[in-house]
């Protein structure tokens, strides 16, 4: 509650004390490295009890996950690197051996569902390189982070009209980076990818750009929900060059319809999925239909006065906030007792406030970055096949149209005055989907 009725310079520090305050003595495990949608909205609603039992079922039937693999699971079905003959899993997706790294699944990622060995160790709906906080944590940095996304705060307590369309707008955004990203690695024009027909089973008719295949007429500029991704082709593996010193087949694929997927996707992920066709040794069948009819934000929060670039370029950044934490346990070492309540606010405040003098440029404006997942409902077909051994070795075997989940992990960096005032806001950007990347993180 004082984190919520916190001033606008004091929000800026209350996001590493709401964390600190129940979990200071957690030091979160450090991860990976990560990401844009041009969706210029803004927040999310809190995932209640009710809402867990709708997402992940009543804990009190049993697992919600027990029909998902482990990801320790070493079991035969679990693919070699360059190996298309063995069957991937579509619940849990091991990204350095899937053949197209994608997860088709109608539960909602394990770590999502409380009381799940994932929801401890991988930050629950906060997400990796975090703490599962609870509700009223997690309410502190969602106003705190829609704050300084510029929206009054009597609209984030009284009403959800924006944080829907911020939802349908990152959904949006979703698809258009999916029909980017498969028209990039696999040099497909977008207007074989988008449709405007739903996903339809084998047999059916199938769907055609703008609903009629012969058409040469441009397509009509996309608006939210009105695409879907269209996707089915079968695709060659990338030249492989016998000598090293050979040197690389120049590119001249070039779609001026394609979104520009390097402000839209971050690299990390980007490369994620070059890697796994450079890696491809077998003709694949992709398929891939999807089309979201649901949308709404499960968190968002503030990493404050560090941004991703910040950190690659000065690495020692990394660690910036837990070293908060790091302080806090000295300062209670050297006293020989746990801080008061008041006490950690006063040395969070001063810790965050170095720590924003010393990363303010010259006129005083500091970088911070806020950080959305968005868990985006879809009605999707996939299936990749391998044309040599007429195998499906991921996916759906049957090819039928399931009810999945997609977590989306959207980053856009803002910048303010130390003195207070409005925030200028960057793009959005994806950094990770459905934990292919571990969320990507990079500040902790």
């Amino acid at each position: 509650l004082k984190c919520a009725a916190a001033s606008r310079t004091t929000a800026l520090r209350s996001t590493v004390f709401c964390a600190t305050t129940s979990y200071r003595r957690v030091l979160v495990s450090p991860l990976q490295n990560c990401c844009y949608s041009h969706a210029r909205c803004s927040a999310p609603a809190l995932i209640t009890a009710q809402q867990s039992r709708l997402l992940c079922g009543d804990s009190a039937g049993g697992d919600p996950t027990s029909r998902l693999k482990s990801s320790n699971d070493s079991s035969p079905d679990r693919a070699r690197p360059n190996d298309n003959t063995d069957f991937i899993s579509e619940h849990q997706v091991d990204p350095i051996r899937a053949l197209f790294p994608w997860r088709h699944s109608p539960s909602p990622l394990p770590r999502l569902c409380p009381g799940t060995p994932e929801y401890s160790s991988q930050g629950g709906y906060v997400g990796p390189g975090m703490p599962p906080l609870n509700r009223w944590i997690r309410g502190a940095l969602y106003w705190n982070a829609a704050s300084m996304l510029n929206i009054p705060s009597y609209k984030v307590l009284l009403f959800r009209g924006w944080e829907e369309e911020m939802a349908n707008q990152f959904s949006w955004a979703f698809q258009m980076a999916v029909a980017g990203l498969l028209s990039r690695t696999y040099r497909v024009p977008m207007e074989s990818i988008i449709s405007t027909e739903i996903p339809t089973d084998k047999g059916d008719k199938e769907a055609t750009i703008n609903g009629d295949a012969k058409s040469n007429e441009p397509s009509p500029p996309m608006e939210p929900s009105s695409f879907v991704v269209n996707f089915d082709q079968t695709v060659a593996p990338p030249p492989h060059p016998t000598d090293i010193t050979e040197p690389k087949q120049e590119d001249d694929f070039d779609d001026e319809n394609a979104p520009e997927l390097e402000f839209m996707l971050q690299k990390q992920l980007r490369s994620l999925y070059d890697t796994a066709h450079e890696h491809t040794r077998h003709n694949l069948q992709i398929r891939l239909q999807t089309e979201p009819y649901d949308a709404e934000i499960v968190s968002m929060f503030l990493i404050p006065f560090i941004t991703r670039e910040r950190v690659e370029a000065t690495p020692a950044l990394r660690h910036a906030l837990r070293n908060v934490w790091v302080h806090l346990e000295e300062k209670e070492e050297k006293l020989g007792r746990r801080l008061g309540m008041g006490e950690a606010i006063s040395e969070i405040a001063g810790e965050l406030e170095s720590l924003a003098k010393k990363q303010a440029d010259s006129q005083g404006v500091v970088e911070s970055t806020i950080i959305c997942q968005t868990l985006i409902k879809c009605r999707e077909i996939f299936t990749v096949r391998d044309v040599e051994l007429d195998q499906v070795v991921q996916g759906d075997p049957e090819g039928k149209v399931n009810d999945v989940t997609h977590l989306v992990r959207f980053e856009m960096t803002i910048s303010a005055s130390i003195n207070g005032g409005p925030s200028t806001l960057g793009s959005w950007q994806i950094t990770d989907i459905d934990d292919l990347l571990e969320g990507n993180v990079w500040y902790t």
